[in-house]
């Protein structure tokens, strides 16, 4: 697998060194090193799911201190399972990150060119990240069924393009997510993909009317369509309902769980 597990201090998250070796600061937390409580415990980044504010800002610092990034760095977007993604710049620093009400509204990606930190927060959907080595652009997209469905993949890799962007030499990794062995949708689900892609092999029929969801597949083939080479697409294929000791999961725990972070910037 090309995504590695690491720890540092009291953390515990996954990277992908070939990233960290080209100046690319990539991770992927998980629940444990933190302060929250049951059913929070331990490292819950989201501010919006019920936990006590204090304890998730104190995770939050946890977090950034290990990248060397102060909250100032740092752009969070709301995350409303759409498809809509910003540039941003210095000037967005500090949105979001430690309160609710500064993070940038109705947007599912961020993309920057700047050494700001870029924060999605995940408990089951796809994070998505981008890097374009011949812009020194990165970026974060937070994909769900929904944003899969409607193809955020390639819109992301649309707005690079559109900034001069070559998508035959990016490079993309898929984190973990819930995985096909545990996400069962039913047909209205699975209506929406048929609408929007020409052949569904990431759908797997179980007869009774429910199909078993690949959206790490979904995914990698909206990439590869688009010229992403096959080499560069990093898949950790790990499922977040399949490992409670490391994941918060929103399909396993219900609305009551934590968040996990996923997390890029470039080097300063």
């Amino acid at each position: 697998m090309s995504w590695k597990w690491h720890t540092r201090g009291s953390l515990t998250y996954l990277t992908v060194p070939k990233w960290q070796a080209a100046g690319i600061n990539l991770g992927f937390s998980t629940r444990v090193g933190g302060a929250s409580l049951v059913p929070y415990d331990t490292l819950n980044v989201g501010l919006h799911v019920g936990d006590d504010p204090k304890a998730v800002l104190e995770n939050r610092k946890r977090w950034f201190d290990q990248w060397g990034v102060p909250w100032t760095r740092v752009v969070v977007g709301e995350q409303v399972h759409g498809t809509n993604m910003i540039w941003v710049n210095e000037n967005d620093g500090g949105r979001g990150a430690n309160e609710l009400e500064t993070a940038i509204p109705a947007v599912d990606g961020l993309i920057t060119q700047t050494s700001m930190g870029l924060m999605a927060f995940f408990a089951d959907c796809v994070p998505l990240y981008f890097y374009y080595p011949d812009l020194g652009a990165v970026g974060i997209v937070h994909a769900g069924w929904k944003g899969t469905a409607n193809k955020i993949g390639q819109k992301a890799l649309k707005h690079f393009e559109e900034a001069g962007g070559c998508t035959e030499s990016a490079w993309v990794a898929i984190g973990p997510s819930i995985g096909p062995c545990c996400y069962t949708v039913d047909e209205k689900v699975a209506v929406q993909f048929r609408l929007n892609y020409d052949k569904t092999p990431f759908l797997c029929s179980q007869g009774d009317g429910h199909y078993l969801l690949d959206l790490w597949d979904a995914n990698r083939r909206l990439f590869l369509e688009k010229g992403v080479r096959p080499e560069n697409i990093e898949v950790a294929s790990t499922c977040t309902a399949d490992n409670p000791e490391w994941f918060f999961s929103h399909r396993r725990d219900g609305a009551r769980t934590g968040r996990m972070a996923g997390w890029i910037s470039r080097w300063a």
